[in-house]
């Protein structure tokens, strides 16, 4: 009687620990689901350390504008905030159902700050008419943000790493964009990306291909001790403010050709190991500053083309 009284306790000891792992696991879970619910019941959204479970659809929020037939757009009219949060699932702002595409719209901030995204993260297609924080963000997998349009005074990827592809192709840039001591591990585009306020790209480090191909800088464009650990590419831009290119890393070949530059543009103490192309540009503010700027051997610097802009004073007589 007391061998089995005491299995019996032993039995229900074992179970009630089974049970206990799962429970303490899901109260450190947040569902996808339960963001959806609470954005469609517009309530801001605020999430702190917790691991969100199930693939995160925006598109799925019930208030839908309908711009053609063909095309709709999900509202979230609240704020949402992810506060060091683990993603495990995927990010998707934009979906298509038969000939129907959905796309996002944000009217309030958005922050992913010092969050873990395990999946892949498409943010592509999607309006934030606030502030965007991606501060300390870890992407895993490859992460899009492309036809992206930033509307808020701020849009901070200040700190992030990317394991993988992180591309921001045309997209526009409203406000002053951050993205100081950025970790690249894979390839990185902005190509033909808008940045109508100072963009800061200092300290970034990236491992594979750099492309600001056809980008547009309304304001300054800072690079300053920044490394590119492969091959640099800035052909067809237009930088209206000030290019800082100083105490840069150029680990393979640069290419900023076809380009014009109305501000400074500055590569003092930088240094490239491949040939360095400026041809074709035209500068508006003088020739670049290139103090204690090196291309090592065999790299040259290439300026075939290349122009500086005169000004002649204009003659009333």
């Amino acid at each position: 009687m007391k061998r089995n009284l005491l299995l019996f306790l032993l039995l229900h000891v074992i179970f009630s620990g089974c049970r206990a792992n799962p429970e303490k696991q899901l109260n450190n879970g947040f569902s996808a689901a339960s963001v959806i619910r609470l954005i469609n019941k517009e309530k801001p959204v605020l999430v702190q350390d917790k691991i969100i479970t199930g693939d995160l659809d925006f598109t799925l929020t019930e208030t839908k504008e309908v711009f053609s037939t063909s095309h709709q757009e999900a509202r979230v009219k609240v704020p949402v905030t992810f506060l060091n949060c683990i993603f495990m699932g995927k990010i998707r702002t934009v979906h298509t159902d038969g000939d129907i595409t959905t796309t996002c719209r944000f009217d309030e901030n958005v922050t992913f700050e010092a969050c873990d995204f395990r999946d892949e993260a498409d943010f592509s297609n999607t309006t934030i008419e606030g502030s965007a924080n991606f501060t300390g963000a870890i992407f895993r997998e490859r992460t899009l943000f492309n036809n992206v349009t930033f509307k808020g005074r701020h849009t901070y990827f200040t700190a992030f790493t990317s394991e993988k592809l992180f591309s921001m192709q045309e997209s526009v840039i409203e406000g002053e964009s951050d993205f100081f001591k950025a970790r690249i591990k894979g390839k990185l585009s902005f190509q033909g990306t808008v940045f109508s306020g100072t963009a800061r790209f200092s300290d970034m480090d990236c491992d594979g291909k750099s492309d600001f191909s056809l980008t547009r800088f309304s304001s300054d464009a800072l690079f300053t001790y920044a490394n590119f650990g492969s091959d640099f590419r800035m052909g067809n831009a237009v930088v209206y403010g000030r290019l800082d290119l100083i105490s840069v890393q150029f680990q393979s070949a640069a290419w900023l050709s076809n380009s014009s530059f109305f501000g400074a543009v500055n590569l003092t103490k930088s240094t490239a190991s491949g040939n360095f192309d400026l041809s074709n540009c035209t500068f508006f503010k003088g020739e670049p500053i290139q103090d204690e700027f090196v291309v090592n051997s065999p790299g040259k610097l290439i300026t075939d083309g290349s122009k500086i802009a005169v000004f002649n004073q204009f003659n009333k007589n």
